[in-house]
């Protein structure tokens, strides 16, 4: 992916402010710009984050890109109108769903409403058997009666998913192609392209996912690249649920793959954090609309390669995020005289009170600067100027209806969002049986390092690490991304007879599928690598762990009974960690094949170490204020962050101000500079 002389882009499109990162290789230098974003079409923000940081026409540049654009449109139920077509006999598989029930003690709990309805779910006469061998193949002129149907009813995407087509996609492949000749301004998807494993209505529902949502990316992609062509020479990646990079090319069509490539970006720069510190990290990222949590447990991103969003199966490898809606721009509400704070958000326009753009409910933001946590005396990034006297009127008005003073309102706003920050870390730590006092709280975003502290307190956490650059800490992820492929295949096989011959045999095309993508996609031969992995489980088990090979077990000379007993062994040690216990005596079966391909690029931690930082200048300068903490007026220290000497540790109440965010350090907490620069809070020893 590198050549002389051009310049890399990390860039994160919020929902309120678009974050970009450049790293030009020839200047060894870092450049951070904050733009607000642009509602409803987000790509404009992109071209206008570009220009502020002076990226010249001629200059080749690589775009490293995160978007949560077809992400809300699924989460909204605003996707395209969709069809599916599938084995005659299984239409009602997707309807069905499980028998079991996710809280099976909620008497008000409601499956979501399928994005199909039953009327738009076409069988065809076909079958594929258990092992792959095509028992009757599909009737191209049943099929094109279907065709007639869905252009009638007006769809414009199609999902295709065929009984064990996992083991052998040929009849959906044919499928495809004679529909796509068939309807050539619909998109069509067949379940094989994205997903190879067994579990019917679990890769339905991923192959129904893809076709709801990847042609409005496929739209905002094609869009954005008209765009681009300001810059003739440029390349145009999307950074992708797993934590890797993919050619828009590529994701055009597999929107699902990058279903969450906004939030990713910044457990990937925790990673790499991790890696010259604290193994084990909770990392937060608060901007103006959303919140989200994920984990880095020695120094690896959690992975999952199922989980649901949205109330719906995903069957895909997705780095274990759990997002709700708080942010900066969260709005304050009554629920029959209770407060409540989000999920609701003013957004980028009219955004919050203090934004002078119209807006008269209060937020979050509103809440901090009415308590004066965040100064009114200086123009912001992008020449955006808060308005104390309007957050507070904002605060006093809703209060009212509370009866409930404006400092009581700003507070009692703090405190509501910050537990339910609390809380969706809980969800991904203690009811997972992890303890987070054992971990790091990484914060950034443009609102996570006001809030880390507290949020830390409410967990007894006592470190809070805020990144350089943290309001822009995603689109810096972004930056230090590889080029990444998965692949699935199911083989339901007994551990303890495996075939290692065989196993080898069916890498083998996987390897050289993934291979040929990343090359295409620019990748040096000498730079990809490949991660193999067994899905194992207990026999007469449904779910599986994923176990690591190691390059000695797939070796041909390797002894299939230290193979065995080295990879059982690993299974029942992953096994016992997960669930607190193991059976080692139980016997156990591979389910799945798993394949991650990595194109490695010249970016990484060690190139930005040394890098020269250019930020925004906004003239800020250190001096005392009275800001409120729990309803009690302290005397605070305002101060850059670029003026805080390396190793010295200062005493809270601090607020600690740089272009891209601002950090509050509460009474009971300290800060200080670490070698690596970071910003580190600590909750005080007697606190």
């Amino acid at each position: 992916m590198a050549d002389e002389n051009r310049v890399f882009v990390g860039i994160d499109v919020g929902g309120t402010f678009t974050d970009l990162v450049m790293f030009d290789p020839t200047s060894h230098a870092l450049k951070t710009v904050k733009v607000p974003s642009t509602p409803p079409e987000f790509w404009p923000s992109v071209v206008a984050a570009l220009e502020a940081a002076g990226i010249e026409k001629k200059q080749p540049v690589t775009i490293l890109h995160g978007t949560t654009v077809h992400l809300n449109a699924f989460l909204e139920r605003k996707g395209v109108k969709t069809a599916l077509i599938t084995t005659a006999g299984f239409r009602d598989i997707y309807e069905m769903r499980r028998g079991n029930r996710p809280r099976p003690y909620d008497i008000h709990f409601k499956y979501p409403t399928p994005l199909v309805p039953r009327k738009h779910i076409f069988e065809i006469e076909e079958r594929t058997a258990a092992d792959g061998t095509v028992i009757k193949a599909p009737n191209i002129a049943e099929l094109s009666k279907i065709a007639e149907q869905i252009r009638a009813a007006g769809i414009q995407s199609v999902a295709i998913c065929f009984l064990h087509s996992y083991r052998n996609p040929e009849n959906e492949r044919i499928v495809e192609e004679a529909l796509k000749q068939l309807l050539p301004d619909v998109f069509v998807c067949a379940s094989f392209q994205i997903c190879r494993e067994w579990r019917e209505y679990e890769r339905t529902s991923t192959a129904i996912i893809n076709a709801y949502v990847s042609p409005i990316l496929k739209q905002y992609l094609t869009r954005l690249e008209n765009a681009l062509e300001q810059w003739p020479d440029n390349r145009l990646f999307l950074l992708q649920s797993n934590g890797g990079l993919i050619s828009a090319r590529e994701a055009k069509d597999k929107g699902i793959l990058t279903l969450l490539s906004g939030p990713v970006g910044g457990n990937v720069a925790g990673r790499m954090l991790a890696a010259t510190g604290d193994r084990n990290l909770i990392c937060i990222d608060m901007g103006g609309t959303s919140f989200e949590a994920s984990l880095v447990v020695e120094g690896a991103s959690a992975i999952r390669t199922e989980r649901e969003v949205g109330g719906f199966p995903i069957l895909a490898p997705l780095v274990d995020i759990h997002t709700i809606g708080a942010g900066g721009g969260s709005l304050a509400w009554s629920d029959g005289g209770l407060l409540r704070v989000g999920p609701q958000s003013a957004g980028a326009r009219p955004g919050p009170a203090a934004y002078g753009n119209g807006g008269t409910e209060p937020t979050v933001t509103d809440a901090n600067l009415a308590l004066g946590r965040i100064r009114d005396d200086a123009t912001l990034g992008s020449g955006l100027k808060l308005h104390r006297d309007l957050a507070r009127a904002a605060a006093a008005r809703f209060g009212s209806t509370l009866s409930l003073e404006c400092d009581s309102t700003a507070q009692g706003i703090l405190d509501v969002i910050n537990e339910q920050m609390a809380n969706a870390i809980r969800t991904i730590t203690v009811r997972r049986g992890i303890d987070p006092r054992t971990f790091s709280l990484v914060a950034y975003g443009g609102a996570g390092p006001m809030h880390a502290a507290e949020i830390a307190r409410l967990l007894g956490i006592r470190k809070v690490i805020v990144p350089q650059s943290a309001g822009a800490f995603s689109a810096w992820g972004m930056l230090q991304s590889d080029l990444i492929h998965d692949l699935a295949e199911t083989s339901a096989t007994q551990l303890n007879t495996l075939d290692w011959q065989r196993v080898r045999e069916q890498f083998a095309p996987m390897e050289a599928e993934l291979k040929a993508r990343l090359l295409g996609e620019g990748a040096a031969a000498k730079a990809i690598a490949f991660e193999h992995a067994l899905d194992i489980r207990y026999s007469g088990q449904e779910y599986a762990i994923s176990v690591p090979l190691d390059g000695s077990i797939l070796d041909p000379k390797a002894d299939p009974a230290r193979n065995y007993s080295t990879v059982r062994a690993k299974f029942d040690a992953l096994y016992e960690a997960t669930y607190g216990h193991s059976n080692p005596q139980e016997l156990a079966e591979v389910a799945t094949l798993r394949l991650r391909a990595i194109g490695k690029t010249s970016l990484n931690a060690t190139a930005f170490a040394s890098a020269t930082r250019i930020e925004e200048d906004l003239g800020f300068a250190t001096r005392t204020r009275t800001v409120l903490f729990d309803g009690t007026p302290r005397e605070t220290q305002f101060i850059a962050r670029r003026d805080l000497k390396k190793g010295e540790i200062v005493a809270g109440p601090l607020v600690v101000e740089e272009a891209t965010c601002t950090t509050i350090v509460p009474p009971d907490f300290t800060a200080t500079i670490d070698d690596q620069d970071n910003l580190v809070l600590a909750l005080r020893e007697n606190a």
